[in-house]
């Protein structure tokens, strides 16, 4: 956790919102100064309120100081080509029917799926039971993931599928989000810190915009060998739009491959096969779909 100075832990914590609210933003910038990430948010201190248990960023729909704070947790990509592992058998349900599927993270719960970022940054109300489940499990039926890597040597990871998908995904208009996955937070961690420093200073709790959804690209260390950048789409209860289908027990949510939509634009680039005779097959797929022009080849580590 932020360890405070000396002098800020011999201070009273402040609980009168007339004595603290004026210089709210200005007591962020002048006792976090030190800190290599706090010039991105500078400016934005200033979008800070308090109530009587929080501090959180003001209601106008902007979220820029919530939307810079992820960034330096998760760093965001506005467009990238990225690798998708899976099985021949997805290859050809994806040929099939022109469409990439993103899974309903519920699927991962027994992993620590938003369980490890509230256990870690003290979100505990993300846990607290309703229906006798935690809270995450509801949360986790509307949030839908597609695993990708920047990694071109898949090591471990090939174990992900017989083939490997070359994928450029250009999310759209925020409705989605393409962010590279934490898998730990030291000290310096930009949300430990303020979460303790606001605590510890104005004994109230940070709550920025898209706690559950930041949640979902935060997993635990065992996890990082997957080096994954993860796809996210979040449904709200208007959003009719969505294309949504039945996997197994739980939901995904169907994207146009090569088309643009409301949420994210991907294209498939190449094909990459584990084994001579995974290309063949894959070889075999593409040729269904000759316009594509899809190029395809045996993995060479």
């Amino acid at each position: 956790m932020f360890a405070l100075s000396m002098t800020m832990l011999g201070r009273t914590a402040i609980k009168s919102l007339d004595l603290f609210q004026p210089r709210l933003g200005q007591t962020f910038r002048d006792e976090l100064t030190n800190r290599p990430w706090s010039a991105a948010l500078g400016p934005l201190y200033d979008r800070l309120i308090a109530t009587d248990a929080a501090i959180y960023e003001r209601l106008d729909g902007q979220q820029l100081f919530s939307s810079t704070l992820w960034d330096l947790c998760a760093p965001r990509f506005e467009r990238a080509e990225l690798w998708h592992y899976t099985s021949l058998a997805t290859l050809e349900k994806i040929i099939r029917t022109r469409e990439i599927w993103l899974h309903c993270i519920s699927n991962r719960v027994s992993e620590g799926e938003l369980q490890a970022f509230a256990n870690q940054f003290g979100y505990h109300g993300l846990t607290e039971f309703e229906g006798g489940l935690p809270r995450t499990h509801a949360l986790a039926r509307d949030l839908f993931y597609l695993s990708l890597t920047q990694e071109n040597d898949p090591g471990e990871m090939w174990s992900f599928g017989e083939v490997r998908l070359l994928l450029r995904i250009v999310p759209q208009f925020e409705r989605s989000q393409l962010r590279k996955m934490a898998y730990r937070s030291g000290p310096d961690h930009p949300l430990q810190v303020l979460r303790a420093f606001t605590k510890q200073r104005f004994d109230r709790e940070l709550i920025p915009w898209g706690v559950s959804r930041q949640a979902a690209f935060f997993l635990d260390s065992y996890f990082s060998y997957e080096s994954e950048t993860r796809l996210l789409v979040k449904r709200f209860e208007e959003n009719t739009d969505l294309d949504v289908r039945k996997s197994g027990t739980t939901e995904a949510i169907a994207l146009p491959l090569g088309e643009a939509n409301p949420r994210a634009e991907i294209v498939l680039l190449r094909v990459e096969a584990e084994t001579p005779e995974a290309f063949a097959r894959a070889t075999a797929l593409l040729r269904q779909v000759p316009e594509w022009k899809i190029p395809a080849s045996v993995f060479i580590a």
